[in-house]
């Protein structure tokens, strides 16, 4: 007999959502819990809802079976900084986060995190990241052997720049202005002399309207669809990159409950999504961009100058962050220079070429 895996209906109360994981289900129905702490809105919540759901259901029915997914985000069951421990224990079966909110779970993880200015689009950058993933045992591994989850596939990310409540040209007037990120990210606006404040997405507008910071280092989709070029009108494209570190993954006793066809179709459907998210990003990105100008937004590129001045301060990091992860026993250096030189491979011209010792 299979299993019901269920998933959280958006809107059902949780206590009900809990109570109905994992019950027996008639021999060919999957029902799958599956939550995020980000908002629906949010680019890769939404991959998981508008693209892995519907090709799972998809191939399953293909195949004679039926799947339903009971969907729960904005935080209603795991909170951003909470979701790979609700995938482990069980809570939701299947999860979408940002490694970036684990930077002790999956520090390495976080790696594009340390190569500033690196894909400038989340076609190079899912592919160099899908490289690194193969080619290197932990970087899928970990999420078996430590966390009771298997990885299903990548999101990308539209490319980083900086929402400002102030303009600026120079890199030299962000010193002492407060700027926030996502934690990993800070040493970016730390190394021009900015005071760097951590933060977690859903907190952000709140924070620049009451000028708990000034600034913050996200994108255009994450700008557009929580309107935070209202509190901060001046966003700069800065060519951060586009990154790669948020993923989907399911509960390892929930997955071994799968009959083998099952699981190599969600297998397929995490890798399509994954494939199907870095032209969606891409085309998104534009658009998003010339929507916050028709909204109000001021939208400026910084000038070649400034960032390869900004690049030549973090000239450093990579390697430091790197060596950091070899002193815990993590493939650091072995990551950064694979997702270095696969970047380089594939067309990326560096500002500054950051060198692993």
């Amino acid at each position: 007999m299979s299993k019901s895996l269920g998933i959280l209906a958006a809107g059902a109360l949780a206590v009900g959502l809990l109570a109905t994981a994992a019950v027996p289900a008639s021999a060919d129905k999957f029902n799958f819990r599956m939550a995020s702490g980000h908002a629906p809105a949010t680019g890769y919540v939404r991959m998981m809802s508008e693209q892995f759901a519907p090709r799972v259901k998809a191939k399953l029915a293909a195949m004679g079976h039926k799947a339903t997914f009971n969907e729960a985000y904005g935080g209603s069951i795991v909170k951003v900084a909470e979701t790979l421990e609700g995938v482990k224990d069980g809570i939701v079966d299947l999860g979408g986060y940002c490694f970036c909110f684990e930077p002790s779970n999956l520090f390495v993880h976080t790696y594009p995190l340390w190569m500033p200015f690196d894909a400038q689009n989340a076609v190079l950058g899912t592919k160099v990241a899908r490289t690194v993933y193969n080619k290197i045992p932990h970087m899928n591994g970990v999420f078996e052997k430590k966390y009771n989850q298997k990885l299903l596939g990548l999101f990308g990310f539209d490319n980083y720049g900086l929402y400002t409540t102030f303009p600026w040209t120079d890199v030299k007037e962000l010193k002492g202005r407060k700027l926030s990120g996502a934690g990993p990210n800070l040493p970016w606006v730390e190394a021009v002399g900015a005071i760097p404040v951590g933060t977690t997405l859903p907190d952000v507008y709140p924070s620049l309207q009451t000028g708990v910071y000034e600034g913050v280092l996200l994108f255009p989709s994450v700008g557009w669809s929580h309107k935070l070029f209202e509190p901060a009108p001046h966003y700069k494209i800065a060519g951060f990159g586009s990154k790669t570190f948020h993923g989907i993954t399911i509960n390892l006793d929930t997955w071994k409950k799968l009959p083998a066809d099952v699981q190599k179709a969600m297998l397929e459907a995490g890798q399509e999504t994954e494939d199907f998210t870095g032209p969606w990003v891409d085309e998104l990105e534009a658009t998003n961009l010339g929507r916050m100008v028709m909204a109000g937004a001021i939208v400026t590129r910084v000038t070649p100058e400034a960032r390869l001045a900004w690049a030549k301060t973090l000239a450093g990091f990579p390697n430091m962050r790197a060596k950091e992860a070899d002193k815990k026993g993590l493939p650091g250096s072995t990551v950064v220079r694979m997702a270095v030189d696969v970047a380089e491979k594939l067309g990326h011209k560096w500002p500054v070429r950051y060198e692993i010792k």
